[in-house]
């Protein structure tokens, strides 16, 4: 089995959890989309994340198939986050 480990980086608002989100969506790991702006991200699961609609936290989550994995790290974006980004 292949295994790759992606981490998403870029300025906060630049739609990485979103991106993250449509990626499980369509890999069939989610069977519902949800959306950052609407507190319904998955991955976005802090309920100070759903209240302020940024990612504070860094997530993990898995896509699999019978030939490979993909693990996907979602991190901050807003530079009082930067720590977390960092260490992961």
């Amino acid at each position: 089995m292949k295994k790759l480990t992606i981490g998403i980086l870029a300025h906060v608002d630049a739609g990485k959890t979103s991106l993250s989100e449509a990626m499980l969506y369509k890999s069939g790991t989610l069977r519902k989309l949800g959306a950052v702006d609407k507190g319904t991200a998955y991955l976005d699961n802090d309920n100070l994340e759903k209240k302020r609609g940024i990612t504070i936290f860094s997530h993990m989550a898995r896509i699999q198939n019978e030939n490979s994995e993909l693990l996907l790290l979602d991190t901050p974006g807003h530079i009082d986050f930067a720590q977390e980004m960092e260490e992961t």
